[in-house]
């Protein structure tokens, strides 16, 4: 490109844009706007719609006259790298659909050739291979016509993937590198108020530059904010709870205002939208105004009890009102040190946290509100308190749904500083762009009250550069001085490592049975420490020494939600029998091995194509519960008892699962095997004793170890019961039938209706049942789908993270029984009908109303 690059905002407008997308964000999917000042209307809008969209290069595309009549129209977020390559075949994914995990060192000569160019696939032109589950980057451009608005408009895009150019009327407004940012241009002094206005993208995702799926195109909402000319900047409100406690706490709100001289009023808002508390004054000469708001009666922000209240911030002209901003915020107070570890309101919480990356599966990167709200709603019933953004910013849906459902949060900045991982990924610009990404985010992020500590990063090879860790600590706390700081696997290297001059909280990686944590704990004994990775086979363990050391705040897992990209890291060799047991870590769990050697041998560091997701969240890529999650459940006391059985191995052979990787087992006793044929069961249960029973008939019993009993049972069809004692008393039981044959389809919305919004979805499991309803855990079929009405299918899915196929296509195969499909209402209401159907199958329809967004 011939254009001269530059930053877009200067740090001055960074810090000084201060203020207002984080303002204005109620608690609803979509943001309800606030008062508008100038020339009507809502003062911030959606700017999705309407977009036309180019896969590849395009000379002259900023410039208003170029012809873009055969660009294809779409709405944003949008992520082309999830869709179907122009070029891929309709070849379905029945191919790669086997159910096992269980891998080969070498090659199985017998499976069918996997197709190397499928849906989104290209194992030839995928630049970054595995590390993006062999999916395709590249080049993007796009355009949209609009009126010009009336007032003083500012547009921000909540995330562009990545190296994002930016035109309005063919004037180049600014260069932005970081694909998980957000970012915002003053549109006013180059909109044309006469005539339609043309701003023009370029998205460049070429080269090396990730080490995980991340997607391609403004895969985040776009907003434009309309005022007048005295206003509330972006991210200008900051509220902060410097006395927190039940009888009387107080609201420290600051708000900035530009373009004059004006007082400003706030009212605190309770959870009920009643107001507690208002105060007015005048905006000091640097445009800010600061006030103390007493609460009284608080009810506190906690992950039990997710209170929200409301900082309404209105800016006075002559006592008329011209700008109005609303900002949700919690009530709450964090302690982190060495002797009470982590304290929220005074009262001690242990992390149960795990690492998410970004991407949703079938629809990618792109984030719409429903697709992170309903992640939170998962992860909290799968037993998690926390989250950990890896490596990057997460959305602000993320963050309001975390907010709103009570959802601790580690926020992460950066994958790499100046040493770089890749040949073209983010460190070719730290340099020059940190301080602007990391300011940007504090202030976007600082009101969150799930927000309880940042990361400065992941795994940064150049901690030894002291002085840049000092440098982007001290930044951060000038900006948010309310949360501690640490980074993520910092302190796994040494106790003197440099980083702990900069960091307020201690950090390990892999920490199996507190090798790392008791060293760096005996040289730093004030710090409280966590480990925001481990391995899901250390669940055991991990929980124990948290539980039994009060400096230790808690682990978060690597992962929670299974993603794409890492291809096959979570691999279960079938290794020779015996393998385990020689060389396996039997202190962390039976069958489990760190061995380096063992896990580089089975396919390198993860495993080859078909592999395209990582296979180690305690969920699936598509929000099933996965076996480590049920021994998870024991673990913590949230389940008495589970159970599952491992799939059978070759004569000979056992299942290793190592470093990321787990048992390949169901919770079903439905196995095509020969009567007799010894099936390896696991019972997890923090009980003293577990027993196992057959049709009823006890066939033994076992003392746990590490809340795991393991049988061998002759596989004969019938109903498998396990059952828990503690202190000879019975804690629980669960039983498992074998299914019949597969008879018919059944489906299973996540929601009952949905709305006009276009941040709504409905994600529908269609699970395969026998002729009485029971599921069939381990079918595999191909399901084909119909949707008519006020929608569209969006995306299809299956948890399988070897069934290459594509994610758009109406078709998928079962995969433990169940397949996904996302529908996305319609901008109109009425009714939405999905149909699924099955060769020899009984066919299931689900039919949603779809109303009127904001409607009852």
């Amino acid at each position: 490109m011939s254009e001269q690059r530059n930053g877009g905002v200067t740090r001055r407008q960074a810090l000084g844009l201060a203020a207002a997308a984080a303002a204005g964000l109620e608690g609803g999917l979509l943001p309800s706007p606030a008062t508008a000042s100038g020339g009507g209307g809502p003062r911030e809008r959606s700017f999705d719609e309407g977009w036309l969209f180019l896969r590849g290069d395009a000379d002259g595309a900023p410039q208003p006259s170029y012809d873009d009549s055969a660009w294809r129209p779409l709405d944003l977020p949008h992520d082309w790298s999830i869709e179907d390559l122009p070029y891929a075949p309709s070849t379905d994914g029945s191919a790669t659909s086997d159910p096992s995990l269980l891998v080969l060192k070498d090659p199985d000569p017998d499976q069918p050739p996997a197709p190397q160019v499928i849906g989104p696939f290209d194992t030839a032109r995928s630049e970054n291979g595995g590390s993006t589950g062999y999916t395709v980057g590249g080049i993007g451009w796009y355009r949209k016509h609009f009126a010009p608005p009336h007032g003083h408009a500012e547009l921000r895009f909540d995330g562009v993937y990545e190296n994002a150019d930016v035109w309005l009327n063919g004037v180049h407004l600014g260069f932005h590198p970081y694909g998980y940012t957000s970012f915002a241009y003053d549109l006013t002094p180059y909109l044309d108020r006469t005539g339609p206005n043309v701003l023009a993208v370029r998205v460049d995702n070429s080269g090396r530059n990730s080490r995980w799926y991340s997607g391609s195109g403004i895969y985040r909402h776009t907003w434009l904010t309309v005022t007048g000319p005295v206003r509330i900047p972006l991210w200008g409100v900051h509220v902060t709870t410097p006395e927190v406690a039940v009888h009387r706490s107080v609201a420290h709100v600051e708000v900035t205002v530009e373009g004059g001289p004006a007082d400003v009023r706030v009212t605190v808002l309770d959870p009920h939208g009643a107001p507690v508390s208002t105060g007015r004054t005048a905006a000091d000469v640097h445009g800010t105004a600061a006030l103390d708001l007493p609460v009284r009666s608080a009810a506190l922000w906690s992950p039990d009890s997710p209170s929200l209240y409301t900082a309404r911030a209105e800016v006075l002209v002559h006592d008329r009102v011209v700008d109005t901003v609303t900002t949700p915020f919690g009530i709450r107070s964090l302690l982190w040190n060495g002797e009470a570890g982590f304290r929220l309101n005074g009262e001690r919480v242990k992390i149960t946290g795990g690492c998410v990356h970004h991407d949703h599966g079938p629809m990618g990167a792109v984030a719409l509100g429903r697709s992170e709200e309903r992640r939170v709603e998962l992860l909290k019933a799968a037993g998690f308190n926390a989250l950990r953004t890896a490596h990057n910013p997460p959305t602000p849906a993320l963050l309001d749904a975390c907010d709103r459902l009570g959802m601790l949060v580690m926020d992460e900045f950066f994958d790499v500083w100046d040493t770089g991982k890749n040949p073209q990924d983010y460190s070719r610009y730290f340099a020059e762009w940190w301080e602007r990404d990391l300011t940007g985010t504090v202030l976007r992020d600082r009101n969150h009250p799930s927000v309880v500590i940042w990361s400065l990063g992941n795994e940064i090879t150049d901690t030894t550069n002291g002085e840049r860790g000092t440098q982007l600590a001290a930044a951060l706390r000038a900006l948010d001085p309310t949360r501690p700081v640490t980074l993520g696997g910092g302190s796994t290297f040494s106790a003197d490592d440099p980083s702990w001059s900069y960091v307020d909280v201690g950090d390990v990686h892999y920490n199996a049975n507190g090798r790392t944590y008791g060293p760096m704990h005996a040289a730093h004994p004030e710090r409280a420490m966590t480990q925001s990775e481990g391995f899901p086979a250390t669940i055991h363990q991990d929980t124990r020494f948290v539980a039994e050391n009060d400096w230790a705040v808690g682990n978060w897992v690597w992962a929670a939600w299974d993603y794409l990209g890492e291809s096959g890291i979570g691999k279960t060799p079938m290794a020779p029998a015996g393998t385990a047991a020689s060389i396996g870590d039997q202190s962390v769990m039976p069958g489990w091995s760190l061995a380096r050697t063992l896990h580089h041998s089975w396919g390198g560091f993860g495993y080859p194509y078909p592999y395209f997701q990582g296979n180690c969240g305690d969920l699936d890529l598509i929000g099933q519960r996965k076996p480590q999650n049920h021994w998870r459940a024991a673990v913590t006391g949230r389940s008495p008892v589970e159970l599952l059985v491992e799939r059978p191995v070759l004569p000979g052979t056992e299942q290793v699962a190592v470093w990321w990787g787990y048992f390949d087992e169901l919770a079903g006793w439905t196995w095509d095997v020969d009567a007799g044929h010894p099936m390896t069961v696991h019972v997890y249960t923090a009980g003293d004793s577990a027993r196992i029973l057959l049709d009823g008939e006890e066939l033994a019993t076992a003392v746990p170890e590490r809340a795991m009993a393991t049988f061998t049972v002759p596989y004969r069809p019938g109903e498998l019961t396990a059952v828990a004692h503690r202190d000879g008393r019975e804690i629980g039981r669960t039983t498992l039938r074998t299914a019949g044959a597969p008879a018919a389809l059944r489906l299973v919305p996540d929601v009952r209706s949905l709305t006009t919004g276009r941040d709504d979805l409905a994600h529908v499991l269609v699970e395969v049942t026998d002729e009485d309803g029971l599921p069939v855990p381990d079918a595999t079929l191909r399901v084909d789908f119909g949707v008519r009405g006020a929608g569209e299918l969006v995306g299809v899915a299956n948890g399988n993270p070897h069934n290459v196929d594509s994610f758009k296509r109406p078709r998928r195969h079962t995969w433990h029984g169940r397949a996904l499909a996302v529908l996305r209402p319609a901008k109109r209401p009425g009714r939405l009908a999905l149909t699924a159907t099955a060769a020899g199958l009984r066919p299931a329809t689900l039919v949603l109303p779809v109303r009127t967004a904001n409607s009852e």
